[in-house]
C-alpha cells in the first residue's frame, strides 16, 4: 500500500521531461500542483519551473539551478547532480503526460488515505455531533479530493453533432423554449426558459410573493408528465404547507379553505384532481429550516445519481442557508465573503448537473424606505457576489395603488412587475404580472378576472 501513495520514479520522469522540453510545462500545469509531488524537493524543483516561466525567463540546468540557489534550496533538493540526474532520467518527453497522471493518481490516493484516517480518529475520539455530521464531511471532502475534469481546447467538429441534437431535441420537446418554462409565456419569451446551468435570482421584499412565483415555476416543470425531477429546498417553510400554497394554485380553490378543510364537495373533487397531479409528479421537498450548503449541494447530486437527470432546484431563499455543521456560521468569514461562497458553489452546481438552480433572495430595506421605487441589481443584499454569479436576476415588485377587486368574486387583484434585470442569455425587461392572493398564483396581468370591468370604472365609460 505505502508504494501506491507515492511514485518516485515517476515524479523524476516528469521533472526531467520538463527540463529537457521547457515547452511542455504549461500541459502538465493542467494536470500538477506542487503539492501532487510526494517529495518536497521535487515541490521544490516543480515551483521554481513554475516561478520562471511566469516570469518569461528561459528553462535550463542553469537557470534552475540558479533559482534554487536563490531560494535557498539547492542543497536540499541534492545539488547540482541531482538536477543532473534529473535530464538523464527519460531519453525524451514523449510519455511525459502519462508520467504526470501517475503522479496525480498517487497524490489522489494519500489524500484518500490522509482523510480516511483523519475521519477514523474522529470517530475513534468522538470528535462528532450525529453519523449525518460525518457524511456530510465524507461527501465535502471527496468532492474536495476528486481531481478536476479539464475540458481543454476541443475542435468544434468534435461537439457540434451533439450540439445540433440537443437544440433538435429541444425544438421536439417544448416548441421555441431552451428550457424549463417560468409559468408566463411572457417571461419565457424574455428569458427562452430557466436553462441548465444557470444560477437564476429571484428577489423581493417580504409578502411580494416570491415563494408563491418560485412554486408556479417548479409547478409548471414538475407535474408534466414523465418530467426531470425538481428539487425544492424550503428553509422557511415546511413541506406540507408549500404542498397546500401548490395545490391552491392548481386547484384554482382559496388557500385557507383547503387549510382549513372548508371545501364544498365540488371543490373537494377538484382538490382530489389536483393532488392527483402531484401524486404523479416528480417533485421533491425538503423542509430542514436553516441548512448547509454542503447538504443541498450532497442531496442535489443524490438526485441526479437516482434519476439521471435533474430538471430544477428551487431553494427558499438565500439568507437562511447556513454553512458548514448546520447553519453554524463561520466567524472568520464577513457575510459577503460568505455570501460569495454560497452563489458560486450553487451556480458551479447548475453546471455540473445541467439545471437550473432557482434562488430566492431578500433585497435591502432602501425600497421600504421610499430611497428606490423599483428594485434594481444594487438593491439585492450583498449584491456584488450575486449579481457576478448569477446568470439572470429578476425582481418582483408590486404597487399598492395598481390593486384592485374584482366585483364578481370579491377577489382581491394586485399588479405585480416581475422585472428581468439581468440576463446573461437573452433580453431585459418587464412583464406585468396579476396576483391572485388568495389562491398564491401568478397569472399574465393581461388574463386577471375582472381587470377589464375596473378599467371602465376608472375611466367613466
Amino acid at each position: 500500500m505505502i508504494d501506491r501513495l507515492q511514485n518516485l520514479p515517476a515524479e523524476k520522469a516528469t521533472l526531467g521531461s520538463i527540463i529537457m522540453e521547457p515547452m511542455i510545462l504549461d500541459e502538465i500545469e493542467l494536470i500538477l500542483s506542487p503539492e501532487d509531488f510526494s517529495h518536497s524537493g521535487h515541490q521544490d524543483i516543480y515551483k521554481s519551473l513554475l516561478d520562471l516561466r511566469d516570469r518569461g525567463e528561459k528553462i535550463d540546468l542553469v537557470a534552475l539551478t540558479t533559482e534554487l540557489s536563490n531560494k535557498k534550496q539547492l542543497d536540499a533538493i541534492g545539488g547540482v547532480p541531482y538536477l543532473t540526474s534529473l535530464g538523464s532520467v527519460v531519453a525524451s518527453a514523449a510519455a511525459v503526460d502519462h508520467h504526470a497522471e501517475l503522479v496525480k493518481e498517487a497524490a489522489t490516493t494519500r489524500k484518500v488515505f490522509r482523510y480516511a484516517e483523519s475521519l477514523r480518529s474522529r470517530v475513534l475520539n468522538g470528535d462528532y455531533d450525529s453519523a449525518e455530521e460525518l457524511l456530510n464531511l465524507a461527501e465535502e471532502r471527496v468532492a474536495e479530493i476528486r481531481p478536476s475534469k479539464r475540458g481543454g481546447l476541443q475542435a468544434v467538429k468534435d461537439f457540434i453533432l451533439d450540439h445540433i441534437s440537443v437544440i433538435e431535441n429541444t425544438r421536439t420537446d417544448s416548441g421555441s423554449l431552451l428550457g424549463k418554462s417560468w409559468g408566463i409565456q411572457k417571461a419565457d419569451m424574455l428569458t427562452s426558459g430557466a436553462c441548465g446551468g444557470q444560477l437564476i435570482i429571484l428577489g423581493a421584499r417580504p409578502s411580494v410573493g416570491k415563494t408563491a412565483f418560485a412554486l408556479k415555476m417548479a409547478r409548471t416543470t414538475g407535474i408534466q408528465p414523465d418530467s426531470d425531477p425538481v428539487a425544492i429546498f424550503s428553509l422557511e417553510m415546511r413541506k406540507g404547507d408549500l404542498l397546500n400554497r401548490m395545490l391552491s394554485a392548481e386547484a384554482k380553490i382559496p388557500l385557507l379553505k383547503i387549510r382549513h378543510n372548508k371545501m364544498s364537495e365540488g371543490e373537494w373533487h377538484v382538490f382530489t384532481q389536483a393532488s392527483d397531479k402531484f401524486y404523479r409528479s416528480n417533485i421533491y421537498m425538503e423542509d430542514k429550516g436553516r441548512q448547509a450548503l454542503n447538504e443541498i449541494v450532497a442531496e442535489s447530486r443524490a438526485l441526479k445519481r437516482k434519476h439521471g437527470k435533474v430538471g430544477m432546484i428551487l431553494i427558499d431563499y438565500l439568507g437562511l442557508i447556513g454553512n458548514k455543521g448546520r447553519g453554524r456560521r463561520n466567524r472568520n468569514v464577513n457575510r459577503d465573503q460568505e455570501i460569495g461562497e454560497y452563489t458560486g458553489t450553487l451556480k458551479e452546481l447548475a453546471k455540473e448537473l445541467n439545471c437550473p438552480v432557482v434562488l430566492l433572495a431578500q433585497l435591502n430595506r432602501d425600497i421600504d424606505k421610499g430611497i428606490v421605487k423599483r428594485p434594481n441589481l444594487s438593491s439585492l443584499r450583498e449584491s456584488g457576489n450575486i449579481e457576478q454569479d448569477a446568470d439572470v436576476v429578476a425582481f418582483l415588485h408590486r404597487d399598492d395603488s395598481e390593486e384592485y377587486v374584482n366585483f364578481a368574486t370579491g377577489e382581491p387583484i394586485s399588479k405585480v412587475e416581475l422585472i428581468i434585470a439581468k440576463n446573461r442569455d437573452g433580453s431585459v425587461g418587464t412583464v406585468n404580472l396579476a396576483f391572485r392572493r388568495v389562491f398564491q398564483e401568478f397569472i399574465d396581468w393581461d388574463m386577471a378576472p375582472g381587470r377589464q370591468v375596473q378599467e371602465s370604472l376608472n375611466t367613466g365609460s
